[in-house]
C-alpha cells in the first residue's frame, strides 16, 4: 500500500481523492492568490501523472478536461499511481483572462522556478515546481488557441533524457504531432539542461516527459476539446500504467489529422517556425490550419486603419499552418484580429517524409 501523496496543503490517503491550494503569493490588500489542486491517489501504487492547465489565462478548455478526469473518469479504485490536477495554473492571469501575469506580465511556463525569492509570476512557478512539477513521471501540459484556428494538434520537444517517454505519449494521445527541436520564438526555449531553469527545461533535465496540447477556441468550452482531451488523457495513462489496459489503437478520429509515424503515418512533421509580417493593420487569414499549403502562397492579408491593403503574407515553405497568433496583445485579454509590425502571424510546420 502507497502512503499518502502530500500537494500543497492537500493530504490524500491510498484510495482517496482529496483537494486544496498551492500556496502562492500575496497581493498589495493581503489577499492570497493560491493555485488550485486537485490529488488522487490510487489504491494500488504506480507513476504520477500531473494534468496541468491554463498556464496561459485565457486557455480554458484544458481546465474542463481536468475537471472532467479528476471528478468523472477516473476512480481511486482503478488508478495505480497518483493523478495530480491542477486546473488554473496561473490564477493571476484566470482572473483577468489574460495571457500572462497582469502583476508583471510574465508567463508563469517561462519563468526561472529556482528563484524562489524572484518576481510574482516566478514564486508561482517555483511553488508548482517544488510541489508538483517535480514529482510527476509524465505532465500533460494543455493548451488552447483561438479563431479561425480548427485543428487539435501536440507540441514534442524530446531530449536525450525524455525523448523515448515523450513519443511514447504523443502517440498515445492521438492527435496531430508537431516536432519541436531547437526552434526559439519566445520565451528561453528550446527544451535543455543549459537552458533557463523554467517547469519545461528543469523538468526535461531531470527526466520528466512533457506533452503540451492545444486545443482550439480557448475561451468558451466546446464539446469536441473536451472528447479529445479526455480520450487522450486517458491514453496516456493506460500507457504510462496508471489505468489497466492499453491505449487505444491508431489516431483519434473525426478531427483533422496531419499524420506522421507518431499517428498511423510515416515521417515527423517539424515546427518551421513563426510567420511575421513588415505592416501592422487588421489581419485576414487566408489559409485553413491543418492542411498542406504551398511555398509562396498567402497565408494572410493586411489592412491599415483606412481600408486599404498593405501586405499579403506569404507561406515560406512547401507545409502547413498549426494556429494563427495575431496579435500579442498577453497583457490584455485581447487576442484581437490585428497585428503589428514583426507581430505573429501564424505557426508553420514541414512534414518530413523521408527521416
Amino acid at each position: 500500500m502507497s502512503d499518502a501523496v502530500k500537494v500543497g496543503d492537500v493530504s490524500a490517503e491510498p484510495g482517496t481523492r482529496e483537494q486544496g491550494y498551492i500556496e502562492g503569493v500575496e497581493l498589495t490588500t493581503g489577499d492570497s492568490i493560491n493555485i488550485p489542486v486537485v490529488v488522487l491517489n490510487g489504491s494500488k501504487e504506480g507513476p504520477t501523472a500531473l494534468l496541468f492547465s491554463t498556464q496561459h489565462g485565457k486557455e480554458l478548455q484544458g481546465t474542463a478536461v481536468t475537471h472532467e478526469m479528476i471528478h468523472e473518469r477516473l476512480s481511486p479504485d482503478e488508478v495505480a499511481g497518483t493523478v495530480i490536477a491542477i486546473p488554473v495554473a496561473n490564477p493571476l492571469a484566470f482572473m483577468h483572462a489574460t495571457y500572462r501575469s497582469w502583476i508583471d506580465n510574465r508567463d508563469v511556463g517561462y519563468v526561472n522556478v529556482e528563484n524562489t525569492e524572484g518576481n510574482t509570476t516566478e514564486r508561482l512557478a517555483s511553488a508548482i515546481w517544488e510541489n508538483a512539477w517535480s514529482k510527476a513521471d509524465i505532465v500533460v501540459n494543455y493548451h488552447c488557441n483561438d479563431h479561425p484556428d480548427s485543428l487539435y494538434f501536440q507540441i514534442i520537444e524530446p531530449t536525450e533524457e525524455t525523448e523515448a517517454d515523450v513519443e511514447r505519449a504523443a502517440e498515445a494521445f492521438g492527435i496531430t504531432t508537431v516536432r519541436k527541436d531547437n526552434i526559439v520564438e519566445s520565451g528561453p526555449g528550446p527544451i535543455g539542461a543549459d537552458r533557463v531553469p523554467t517547469l519545461s527545461n528543469k523538468g526535461a533535465a531531470e527526466g520528466i516527459p512533457e506533452l503540451m496540447v492545444e486545443f482550439i477556441n480557448g475561451r468558451y468550452l466546446d464539446e469536441t476539446s473536451l472528447r479529445v482531451g479526455v480520450d487522450g488523457t486517458l491514453n496516456v495513462l493506460r500507457e504510462f500504467d496508471l489505468l489497466e489496459g492499453e491505449p487505444s489503437e491508431g489516431p483519434q478520429e473525426d478531427i483533422t489529422l496531419v499524420p506522421c509515424q507518431y499517428t498511423g503515418g510515416h515521417g515527423v512533421n517539424r515546427a518551421h517556425g513563426m510567420v511575421r509580417n513588415d505592416s501592422g493593420g487588421i489581419l485576414y487569414p487566408r489559409q485553413p490550419t491543418g492542411e498542406f499549403v504551398a511555398e509562396g502562397e498567402t497565408v494572410a492579408d493586411i489592412v491599415d486603419l483606412h481600408g486599404n491593403h498593405v501586405e499579403s503574407v506569404k507561406m515560406p515553405v512547401d507545409g502547413y499552418l498549426w494556429a494563427y497568433a495575431g496579435s500579442q496583445q498577453f497583457a490584455t485579454s485581447g487576442g484581437m484580429q490585428t497585428i503589428e509590425s514583426g507581430g505573429k502571424v501564424v505557426y508553420a510546420f514541414t512534414h518530413e517524409e523521408n527521416v
